[in-house]
């Protein structure tokens, strides 16, 4: 429960860090406007000539009520300055355009890229907070009752009743030759499944049921897993997050959101070194291209990650799989076209690049994320 609460504290924070990104758009407002404000600002002092300052943007008209802050967080969660319902279509299925027109000045009926990306990572991981790691993927398989030896020793133990009776029928005058017939089946099915059972036995006791947790935990009793970074505090806290898996993947997932950031400088050389020789290309451009389409996966894996949830079941990793896999590449080729100006093949061999450089760049945060979570 306290990983749920600390989610949606989250979403409220990112939904409020965001905002405060946001400059109040002409025509919007917190509040309602006072079409009579007038006086000074309560914030700079200078003169009110309608619903917001002139100069500093603040609004006009000040509130000091409770209902007031409620209506600012309500704000903060549904309405992005209004915006929302231009930015998220356009994201979607216009990246290319969205991207060129914050790049070249048409900002205001936007939500500015590092907000955007900002809601979208606390979206992602307020949702992760309550669907959680088993939420997605159904880890738990389940297999026959009893360890390989019990198994073998059942299947021996049939096999011997089968041919008792198969030897009792067979010596019996009355028995009919359906009667002997289904003893001999009997005995040759059982016969089947102890010579599978043999071999599982041999090969000792297999683990398919255990959830990704017990097998971790057993991993680091076992001292399959070895630990040794050289830093004694550093090993103790390894192995202590092994010991208790879920612990440590929370551990993960609040190191994984808190360095989201750094997924920005990690990309930005790939794509400065695809248009270095372009004049008309600056870092602010890639910087615009990389939040938005940072922003656009961030709520692409919610997506996925609430149809998994719903699933429950292993079918419904398919689909997930393929929306991950599908989907990105091709929604980068039409951002790269559009926001560079580029043909269908300039885009193409980029978009090939960057899903490489993708790749990597995840990887290795994702190992960034796990050594700082695991270790701290």
């Amino acid at each position: 429960m306290a990983g749920e609460i600390e989610a949606a504290g989250g979403l409220v924070t990112g939904s409020l860090i965001a905002q405060a990104f946001e400059a109040p758009a002409a025509g919007t407002s917190v509040v309602k406007p006072d079409a009579g404000a007038h006086g000074a600002c309560a914030n700079c002092g200078a003169p009110l000539h309608g619903h917001f300052c002139s100069h500093c943007g603040q609004h006009a008209v000040v509130h000091r009520s409770i209902g007031h802050i409620g209506e600012e967080l309500l704000h903060g969660l549904t309405h992005f300055e209004g915006k929302a319902w231009r930015t998220l279509p356009a994201l979607a299925f216009a990246p290319g355009r969205l991207t060129r027109d914050y790049v070249y000045g048409k900002r205001a009926r936007y939500i500015a890229p590092m907000a955007m990306f900002l809601f979208a990572v606390f979206l992602m991981f307020f949702v992760f907070g309550f669907v959680g790691a088993n939420g997605i993927i159904d880890t738990d398989v389940p297999v026959a009752a009893g360890t390989p030896a019990e198994r073998l020793t059942a299947a021996r133990q049939a096999v011997d009743e089968a041919r008792n009776a198969a030897a009792k029928t067979a010596a019996d005058p009355k028995a009919t030759a359906a009667e002997r017939a289904t003893t001999q089946f009997a005995l040759a099915a059982t016969t089947r499944a102890l010579a599978l059972a043999e071999p599982a036995a041999t090969a000792g006791p297999a683990a398919p049921h255990q959830s990704w947790q017990d097998w971790l935990r057993e991993q680091g009793r076992n001292g399959k897993i070895k630990v040794d970074t050289g830093i004694a505090s550093v090993d103790a806290n390894v192995r202590q997050a092994l010991e208790n898996p879920d612990f440590a993947f929370y551990r993960v997932q609040q190191k994984a959101y808190k360095l989201s950031f750094l997924l920005v400088p990690l990309s930005v050389p790939v794509l400065w070194l695809m248009f270095c020789w372009r004049r008309d290309v600056r870092s602010f451009d890639h910087v615009v291209f990389l939040l938005y389409s940072l922003s656009f996966m961030s709520l692409l894996v919610i997506l996925a990650a609430l149809l998994a949830a719903a699933g429950r079941a292993v079918p419904a990793v398919g689909g997930v799989a393929g929306l991950l896999s599908f989907i990105p590449p091709v929604h980068m080729f039409f951002q790269l076209k559009g926001a560079y100006q580029l043909t269908s093949g300039g885009a193409l061999w980029r978009t090939a690049v960057l899903s490489v450089a993708a790749v990597i760049t995840l990887a290795m945060f994702g190992a960034l994320i796990v050594v700082a979570g695991l270790a701290d």
